[in-house]
């Protein structure tokens, strides 16, 4: 190993002009096999750290359209959230609503976002006459007849899936 270190650092100073890396590379280069040379082992790579990824939800929302489904066939009940980009309520609430599922605190329901920019239909549809946003929805069936209920704040969504409004 020595040796063909060694023999590398002199081919490295002798001949520059064989190589096409500039003279800083070179030294450099002469400079960590030098060390190799010196300390017999390899130099250690400094590897960057990697960004932690953000942790998903153990439950994560359902689109409109398949929560609608669960609702209509096996009476799931359903909490929709009407929301907006521009909307500066609407993330704090999604973030307790999102909160609440992983908790367990929407037991069997349902968490549906919906963007009013990006579905307009389903958000109208949802809102009814309001025209505020966020607007929640909690859907669900009491004694096989369907509800509606419009909590003004997430915290209240438990109490109502619990049948306690």
């Amino acid at each position: 190993m020595m040796k063909r270190v060694g023999i590398c650092v002199l081919f490295l100073l002798a001949l520059p002009g064989l190589s096409r890396a500039d003279d800083a590379a070179t030294a450099d280069a002469a400079v960590c096999l030098a060390y190799a040379a010196v300390v017999n082992e390899t130099p250690r790579l400094v590897v960057p750290a990697q960004p932690k990824t953000p942790e998903k939800p153990a439950v994560e929302p359902i689109d409109y359209r398949s929560a609608y489904a669960l609702y209509r066939r096996d009476q799931r009940p359903m909490v929709v959230m009407v929301t907006a980009g521009w909307c500066p309520y609407c993330p704090a609430m999604k973030r307790e609503l999102l909160r609440l599922q992983q908790a367990g605190e929407l037991p069997g329901a349902s968490l549906v976002i919906v963007d009013y920019d990006q579905d307009r239909a389903i958000a109208r549809t949802v809102m009814g006459s309001r025209r505020t946003l966020p607007a929640l929805s909690v859907y669900r069936y009491v004694d096989g007849t369907p509800k509606e209920s419009r909590p003004a704040k997430a915290n209240d969504v438990p109490q109502i899936l619990s049948g306690n409004e």
